[in-house]
């Protein structure tokens, strides 16, 4: 079943959204390679690409929250090494799994990478937007400030 991205999934954060989006891409190139016949030499290339990109995109998240003082992080970073914790786990189990075995744990681990990026998105990084967009306006309101400062500067100065 092909996830389809929707903007209600944004969290605000144009970083963090595109790395959903890809990840979202990942998932359904995975499903397409179990669909019918599966093509294991795909499946292992999607699998080892999103065990490196999640954790890639887990640090960027994190470092987005520090920003932000999200203060959920500590609880979130947990979740983060739980999920890595389980998908390389996975793989490795993947790796020595042989025959209609191995076609059977594959088959699972779609319906788990649907479930979990699902829950991740929509249930655990959703409660992130308010504080990305806190954070955002109040980057636009110290550039106004800025702006209004220098221009203020600029007239006592006379050079405008």
């Amino acid at each position: 079943m092909t996830i389809a991205w929707r903007e209600a999934m944004n969290v605000g954060d144009p970083t963090i959204d595109a790395d959903h989006r890809h990840l979202v891409d990942m998932i359904n190139v995975f499903e397409a390679a179990i669909t019918g016949t599966i093509d294991h030499k795909k499946v292992a290339r999607v699998l080892l690409g999103l065990v490196e990109y999640t954790g890639a995109h887990f640090k960027r998240e994190e470092d987005i929250q520090l920003k932000i003082r999200y203060p959920y992080h500590d609880s979130h970073r947990h979740g983060h090494r739980d999920v890595l914790k389980q998908l390389t786990g996975i793989v490795q189990a993947y790796t020595m799994a042989t025959g209609p075995r191995r076609d059977e744990m594959i088959r699972g681990l779609g319906k788990f990478l649907r479930e979990w990026l699902v829950d991740h998105i929509i249930q655990s990084d959703l409660r992130m937007r308010p504080y990305v967009l806190k954070y955002q306006a109040s980057l636009v309101d110290a550039e106004k400030r800025k702006r209004a400062a220098i221009a203020m500067s600029e007239h006592v100065a006379g050079v405008n």
